[in-house]
Formats: structure tokens, sequence, C-alpha cells
């Protein structure tokens, strides 16, 4: 029996070549934790989340490194018992669940090497590729909107049947509006379009206006309205929107979702298995979703979530961005990403074990900021 010996975190730094302007601040880097768990066989499970400047590494080797250094490698239920059972009194969601969550992904990494499988055939299996939801909308300095239309129409013309467009940052909606016109206007066959507001909105008047608006582009859906303390909005919202509804991105509690989609709150519920606990707690809201019949769609992290898509018809779509923009760099933190495998808007599943994805240590170690490792008495 195999079991972990070792746990190597790390904070690392990524920086963006352009920095992300949102209304209420800027993001100059893109902050990870990694995780890196090694068996006493050898076999190495990793992992990667965004940490948002929360110290997950300090979390990770402080509050469960004793429920997985020295346990059976294969035993991902039993990490997740243990490490509840060690934390009983608190709060199993926020910053813990962020952490048990990159902690169990290396757990399954593992799994699935000692295996000889993918993740995804691991759960299941499923379809054989998946459209990609490319993430190419968000500003790029200095851009007009005939531009950033236009850059938007030829990734449309590679072959991408969804564009995400980020909405955040626009301090006039009037220069949104244009945007999609303009996509609208240019537009060659079907193309979804996602608009993604990142929680920047307060008030369900305001939300409420807003898409009424963006009804008149066919917008397939309009993403994460309101912040996590506000998800009591989305009901009255999607009750009385004209376009679909979706949330969820960076929740930590998975009742939270699977509520979401018991009350009809949402049209697409959002999830994210590098917060939610892991794989089993997200495979479990994608069931109650998929009971529900709302689709489900993976937040960030394709290394992960394009799994989800392979294994059951549940997630449609991989959330991908693309590598030759400035936009989301955590991929550079391993040897490649997924955008590169990308071939007319699909991507085809992966066929190396594990989560299918190796780190690029140098890289790693380069912009990390801080690193500890723990080893099994």
């Amino acid at each position: 029996m195999a079991k972990i010996a070792e746990m190597t975190t790390w904070w690392s730094r990524v920086p963006l070549d352009n920095p992300i302007r949102f209304k209420w601040n800027t993001i100059t880097h893109r902050d990870c934790v990694v995780v890196r768990l090694t068996t006493d066989e050898g076999v190495i499970g990793n992992a990667i989340g965004l940490n948002r400047g929360a110290p997950l590494d300090v979390v990770a080797q402080d509050m469960l490194s004793q429920s997985v250094l020295g346990f059976d490698a294969m035993d991902v239920e039993g990490f997740q018992s243990r490490s509840r059972g060690a934390h009983a009194f608190l709060d199993q969601t926020g910053m813990l669940a962020q952490a048990r969550s990159l902690v169990d992904l290396a757990l399954w990494d593992i799994r699935g090497k000692m295996l000889g499988a993918p993740l995804w055939q691991v759960l299941g299996g499923g379809p054989e590729e998946a459209p990609v939801l490319l993430v190419e909308g968000y500003e790029i300095p200095g851009e007009s909107d005939r531009e950033f239309a236009d850059r938007l129409l030829a990734r449309a013309a590679e072959g991408y049947g969804a564009i995400k467009l980020e909405a955040a940052g626009y301090k006039d909606p009037s220069q949104l509006f244009e945007r999609l016109r303009l996509i609208r206007e240019g537009q060659r066959g079907e193309l979804e379009l996602v608009v993604d507001v990142n929680g920047s909105w307060h008030d369900l008047r305001n939300a409420q206006w807003m898409a009424e608006r963006l009804a008149e582009f066919g917008i397939a859906w309009l993403e994460d309205p309101f912040p996590h303390h506000r998800l009591d909005l989305l009901r009255p919202l999607t009750e009385s929107s004209p376009v679909p509804i979706g949330s969820g991105d960076d929740v930590t509690d998975p009742q939270a979702l699977i509520e979401l989609v018991q009350q009809r709150a949402v049209d697409v519920l959002r999830v994210d298995a590098t917060t939610l606990g892991g794989i089993q707690p997200t495979q479990d809201v994608i069931g109650a979703a998929r009971q529900m019949g709302i689709p489900v769609s993976g937040h960030a992290h394709p290394y992960v979530h394009q799994h989800f898509s392979y294994a059951s018809d549940a997630m449609p779509y991989v959330e991908a961005f693309p590598e030759d923009r400035p936009f989301e760099t955590s991929f550079k933190l391993t040897t490649g990403s997924v955008f590169r495998d990308v071939e007319r808007g699909v991507l085809a599943r992966p066929t190396a074990p594990g989560l299918s994805f190796d780190l690029d240590l140098e890289r790693v170690e380069g912009w990390s900021a801080r690193t500890e490792t723990r080893r099994a008495e």
C-alpha cells in the first residue's frame, strides 16, 4: 500500500503583462497555490488553484498535512473524513475548503496515475471531445471598440462557438453594449456570448435593467451578477430576467450551490473543484444540477474541469483562456495549457493518467514567494 510521504506547497505569483482593471481593484499577478504530494513509491500528484491573496498554502500545511501524510495514497475519502474531523468545530467552508480542495485534487492525480487512467476515465468516461468556452473578452489597453469586436470575431472564425466577455471593468455600460452590437453585426454563423460581471452588482433593479438591455444581443447567460454574500438576489433576478443567469464561481460551500439549483435560482450553475472541497463534493453538486435539468459550467482551471466534461454530459463546455493573451497566466506554472490542444474550438479528452498535466518546477519555484515541505514521520 503506497502512502503519502511528502507534501510541498508553494505560493507562486505569476505576473500579468497587462494588469486587469476592475471597478474595485487592479490585478497585476495571478496569485496561485501549488500543492505537490509524493508517495513512498515516488508517485507524484499535483494541483494548482488561485488563492486571491489568501494563505492557502499555510492552511494546507498547518491544518491538513497531518490528515494526509503517512496515510494510504488511494484513500481520498479517508483524507476528507480525517481533515473534517480534525477541525470539526470550525466552519468547513472558506479557506479551509479551498486548501482541502487542492490536497484532494493532488490525491486524485495520484489515484489516476496509480490506476494508469486519466481522471475522466476514473470518474466513468463519456464524450470524446468538448467545445471550448473561450475567455477572450477581457479588454486590451488602447484597443478601440471595433478592434475589440474584431478580435473576438477572429476567434469565432477559428472555430470557437462560445466566447466569454468580462464586463466588471466597464464604467459606462454603453461601451459594453456597443461592443456587443459590433460583434453581433459581424458574426458569421452561431456564436454564443457569455457576459461575466464578476459579482460587481449589488442592486437587483440595476441587474434587472442590465439584463433587459443585454437581451437584444442574444446572450447565452449573464454570469455572477452578485457577490457571494448576496446569492439571495439570484432567484428574483432569474425569475424576471429575459436572459439566462449563471452563478457559482469560487463558492466554497457545496450545499449553497445545491440550494441554488433546488430553488431554480440559476439557469446555469458554475462550479469550481479548486474551491468546493475537491472532486467528490463537485460531483455531488453536478449531480444535483443534472437532476434538476440545469447545465453546469466549470470556472477556469481546465486542467481539472475538462475531466468533468468527459465524464458526463452535465458540463458541456470546457472553459479555457487563450495562451496567447495576457489575461490568465497560471498555466505558466505547468508545462503547457489545454489551449494548444484545441482544434476548431473543440478539445479532445486527454490520455495521460491522473489530471493529465505536469508542473514546470523552475517557474513554480522562480515565482514563489513562500514554500514549505513536510514529510511523514
